[in-house]
């Protein structure tokens, strides 16, 4: 096992074998491209989780480049890194470098990348990865003259993960208990999202990951909002702004940037319930009700400037997000030509919007009363959370959004209390087909 930084900027790490220094690195990139069971032991990022990078062979590598001779090739560098710490949104270390194998062709790249374990994005993509793969076979299949790293690549365990108390419910009564006992605070919003299965990440579906810990659609975002707003052109003719047709594409299962989350906890607790899950050897996974807090300054309308900062960013390619320099000062950031096109976007559906947009706006996460353009944003008490450019997830628990849980278990027991108050597949999913669905459950012989 190791740990592999890429960058697309390395210049950082020129530096004299054996000499310390310090370094910084996005918390919104760190494990990517990492088996979903090691990022699981890093939930709540924390400085004992961080503390088992230490303890790893660290390979730096840069991301594809072409050399003087028109070749792709990596620079290789291992080392070691020390004294991680997260500061505003940021992994603070030192670094040591303690070998230097130059630059690497990789001509053969499906076999260079089989060797590192990486999705065939990963190699153009800044990231922080954990690989599980023997680190001293990968770099003496490719490099010629790799020196013997066996007592050098020995690597710790992985961290245990965290155990946080969790509140465990089997009847409505109990959950209602539980909700009731929450305290609200002052400039605080609290929502609800449920979950059938517990284990499930809390991030909108464009972040879901394959087995590898790679993107399924996040790199081709911009894509699959095109070819959709162009083959079903009518379907969004009344929408008036981005998130509309957001909210339009997700209602009809395309991946977004948005999760719904309701106000009304017997919503989600539906939710938590209406899917019967179980594991190998037939037991019942449990589900969760997620208990989220924001601040009121974050949570917003759908006519609000940032939501339409952030809901346009679907509009753009991966290699202009990419691009775009989050720490500029804000003048400076809005005369770039990529943000440019940002505005344009922004202005289509914003004539008199200016070019003020503030940087760090791009990563939040912001919380969105959508329009309730049909019943089922109706009967959901429905908003939705809204994630902005390399968002820290709250699973780090580095971001701004407060996330408690409530276990749940018995399902079908709840759901059957549940229906008693008129919160069932007919309410929650308003239409014929429900309706007919519950009418046939209801007198159905045993």
């Amino acid at each position: 096992m190791f740990s592999l930084v890429m960058a697309g900027n390395h210049s950082v790490w020129d530096v004299p074998i054996g000499e310390s220094r310090h370094d910084t690195f996005p918390l919104s990139r760190f494990l990517e491209y990492t088996d979903p069971s090691i990022v699981t032991s890093f939930e709540p990022i924390t400085a004992e989780t961080l503390s088992y990078l230490v303890g790893l062979p660290t390979l730096f590598m840069s991301e594809i480049y072409l050399d003087d001779h028109k070749n792709e090739v990596f620079r290789i560098r291992l080392g070691k890194v020390y004294q991680p710490s997260v500061v505003a949104g940021e992994i603070h270390y030192t670094f040591e470098i303690s070998h230097d194998f130059g630059e690497v062709l990789v001509a053969a790249r499906e076999d260079f990348r089989k060797a590192f374990r990486m999705d065939a994005f990963e190699l153009h993509r800044t990231h922080w990865a954990i690989k599980s793969a023997d680190l001293n076979t990968v770099l003496s299949k490719f490099l010629a003259h790799a020196p013997n790293l066996s007592g050098i690549t020995a690597s710790p365990s992985p961290p245990m993960p965290a155990q946080i108390p969790v509140d465990v419910v089997d009847t409505l009564q109990s959950f209602l208990a539980n909700v009731l006992a929450l305290e609200e605070n002052p400039g605080e919003e609290i929502f609800y999202r449920g979950h059938s299965d517990y284990s499930y990440l809390l991030a909108p579906s464009l972040l879901r990951r394959n087995e590898a810990g790679g993107y399924k659609y996040l790199l081709k975002e911009e894509i699959m909002v095109r070819e959709l707003l162009s083959v079903q052109d009518a379907q969004f003719a009344n929408d008036r702004s981005m998130l509309d047709r957001l909210v339009r594409m997700q209602h009809f299962g395309l991946p977004t940037r948005l999760l719904d989350v309701s106000s009304n906890p017997l919503v989600a607790l539906y939710f938590s319930c209406s899917s019967a899950k179980k594991d190998a050897e037939g037991n019942e996974i449990d589900g969760e009700v997620i208990i989220l807090r924001s601040p009121s300054k974050e949570v917003l309308h759908s006519d609000s400037d940032r939501v339409s900062c952030i809901s346009n960013l679907c509009l753009m390619k991966e290699e202009e997000k990419n691009a775009m320099d989050l720490t500029m000062d804000k003048a400076a950031f809005n005369k770039d030509p990529i943000i440019k096109k940002l505005l344009h976007f922004i202005k289509g559906e914003k004539p008199y919007f200016e070019g003020r947009i503030i940087p760090t706006d791009l990563q939040k996460i912001l919380f969105v009363r959508a329009r309730h353009t049909h019943e089922r944003m109706i009967s959901q008490s429905g908003a939705f959370l809204l994630f902005g450019k390399d968002a820290i997830l709250p699973e780090t628990g580095h971001s701004s959004i407060k996330v408690s849980r409530i276990r749940v278990r018995n399902k079908a027991r709840i759901l059957a209390q549940l229906a008693k108050l008129n919160i069932k597949a007919s309410t929650i999913y308003p239409g014929i087909e429900k309706s007919a669905s519950d009418i046939a459950k209801k007198y159905e012989l045993a």
